[in-house]
C-alpha cells in the first residue's frame, strides 16, 4: 500500500474510538486528583491531527479565546509573579513550562484540536464509543461513592498517618468529586429523556445521591453545581428557544461585571449583618481584598498570577480576625489565588482580559443552536455542564489551572461524542 493510500485510509477512520479510549482513563485520572487530565487531553487530541481534516477558518469564539490568552501572556511583562517562560533542559529531563500563560496557551491549542476533531465525527459513528464513555463516567461515580463510604479506612493505607498527607488525600477526593460533577449532566441528561418513568427515577436518584455524596465530603462547589444543574435543566425545559443562549450570556455578563456584582453582594450582606458559614465567609473576605486590588489597576490588571504575591494576612484586618481563632492571624486572606476565576481575571488581566473572556463565553452561546434544534439530552447536558463549570469557576480553581480546563474540554468532547450517536437504545 502506498503512502498516499495509507494516508487516505487513516483519514477515513473515525475519531470516536480514540476519544472513547481517552474517556476510559477518565476515572483513573480522577483517582490521581485530576492532575492527569491535562496529559490526557494531549493524548486524546493527537490522533485528531492524523485522522480528521481540521478546518482552517477559526470560529469567532476561538479568536476571542486566543486574544485572552495572548493578553494574559503579555501580562507576564508587568506581573510581580513572573518566573519566565520555561526552565530546565529537555534533554536532561528537568524541563518545565513555568509560564502560566504559556501552559494555558498549550491547553487551548490541544483543546481546539480535540473539539475540532470531535465535531468531524460522522453521525452514527459513535455508537459503541458513546457507550464506553458513559460507562467510564458511571465507574467514576461509583468510585466517588466508594471513597465517601470507605475513605476513612482506605486513606491511611494509601497516604499513611501524616495529617498533611491525609489532607492531600481528602483534597484528591474533592477534586475527583469536582470532575464527576462536570460529567454528571451528561449521565443525568442521557437518562432523564428516556420515555419511561423508571429511567427518569434513576436520573433523579443519581442526582440526589451525588448531592449527598458531595455534601458528605464537603465538596461544596460540586454540590452546589449539581443543584444549579437542575436549575439549568429547568430553564432549558421551560424556555427551549432562548434558554440555552440566555444561560451563556448570563455567565458572560457575570464575568464582565464580576467586581460590581460580587462587591455589591458583599456590601449587601454586610449591611444586613449576615455572616456566611465557614469557608464561604473566608472566600468573601478574600474577594473583598481582590476587589480592592482591582481598583488599583482596573484596566490592565496586576499581571498573570499576581494574586500569589498578595500576602495580606488576617492580622492586617483586625475586625475579621476578631471573629476567628487567634492562629488565623498568620494566614493570608488570599490563599494563593482568589478562588473565583472572574475576580482573578479582573485582578490579574484587568478590564481588557475580562472583556476578552466574557466575549468568548458570549460568542460560544451565540454560536450554539437553540435547544429545540438539539436532541433533548444534548441541550440539557450543555446547560447542566455550563452550570456546574460556572460554579467551580466561582469557588474552586485558579483561572490558570490547566488541569481544570483540560477536564472541562474533555467533558465537552463527551457531549459532542454523545450527539453523534443514534439513540435507538441505551
Amino acid at each position: 500500500m502506498t503512502e498516499a493510500a495509507e494516508y487516505r485510509k487513516m483519514r477515513g477512520m473515525s475519531y470516536a474510538p480514540f476519544l472513547a479510549a481517552a474517556y476510559l482513563l477518565w476515572p483513573v485520572m480522577g483517582l490521581l486528583g485530576g492532575q492527569g487530565y491535562a496529559p490526557l487531553l494531549v493524548l486524546a487530541a493527537i490522533p485528531a491531527l492524523f485522522i480528521t481534516r481540521l478546518g482552517t477558518k477559526p470560529a469567532m469564539y476561538l479568536l476571542a479565546a486566543m486574544a485572552f490568552v495572548v493578553w494574559a501572556i503579555l501580562s507576564e511583562i508587568w506581573s510581580p509573579a513572573s518566573r519566565g517562560f520555561a526552565s530546565g533542559n529537555l534533554l536532561e529531563g528537568d524541563f518545565a513550562v513555568r509560564s502560566a500563560g504559556l501552559r494555558v496557551a498549550l491547553t487551548l491549542a490541544f483543546s481546539t484540536i480535540l473539539v475540532a476533531g470531535a465535531l468531524k465525527i460522522a453521525q452514527g459513528r459513535a455508537q459503541l464509543s458513546s457507550r464506553l464513555t458513559l460507562g467510564a463516567f458511571a465507574v467514576q461515580g461509583l468510585l466517588v461513592f466508594l471513597s465517601v463510604l470507605l475513605g476513612n479506612e482506605v486513606l491511611p493505607l494509601i497516604y499513611g498517618d501524616s495529617p498533611l498527607r491525609l489532607g492531600e488525600g481528602m483534597q484528591n477526593i474533592g477534586r475527583n468529586a469536582n470532575a464527576l460533577a462536570l460529567v454528571l449532566p451528561v449521565l443525568v441528561a442521557y437518562l432523564m429523556v428516556r420515555p419511561t418513568l423508571a429511567w427518569k427515577g434513576l436520573a433523579l436518584f443519581i442526582t440526589l445521591a451525588s448531592v449527598i455524596a458531595f455534601a458528605s465530603i464537603e465538596a461544596s462547589a460540586a454540590m452546589i453545581g449539581a443543584v444549579l444543574m437542575l436549575a439549568a435543566f429547568a430553564i432549558v425545559r421551560f424556555f427551549p428557544c432562548h434558554g440555552l443562549r440566555a444561560l451563556f450570556l448570563a455567565v458572560a455578563g457575570y464575568v464582565a461585571f464580576a467586581p460590581f456584582l460580587i462587591g455589591g453582594l458583599i456590601y449587601a450582606l454586610a449591611k444586613a449583618g449576615i455572616s456566611l458559614p465557614g469557608s464561604f465567609q473566608s472566600r468573601a473576605w478574600s474577594w473583598e481584598v481582590v476587589i480592592g486590588k482591582i481598583q488599583q489597576a482596573p484596566l490592565f490588571g496586576h499581571g498573570i498570577e499576581a494574586s500569589k504575591t498578595w500576602r495580606e494576612t488576617y492580622a492586617d484586618h483586625p475586625d475579621w480576625l476578631a471573629l476567628l481563632p487567634d492562629f488565623w492571624a498568620q494566614y493570608p486572606v488570599v490563599p494563593g489565588h482568589p478562588h473565583n476565576m472572574a475576580l482573578q481575571i479582573w485582578g490579574e488581566t484587568g478590564a481588557v482580559g475580562a472583556a476578552f473572556a466574557a466575549l468568548t463565553i458570549g460568542l460560544i452561546g451565540w454560536r450554539l443552536p437553540p435547544a429545540t434544534e438539539l436532541r433533548g439530552d444534548i441541550g440539557y447536558a450543555i446547560a447542566g455542564m455550563l452550570a456546574v463549570a460556572t460554579c467551580q469557576f466561582s469557588f474552586s480553581y485558579s483561572v490558570w489551572n490547566e488541569a481544570f480546563w483540560a477536564s472541562l474540554v474533555l467533558a465537552v468532547g463527551s457531549i459532542i461524542l454523545l450527539a453523534r450517536r443514534e439513540r435507538e437504545a441505551l
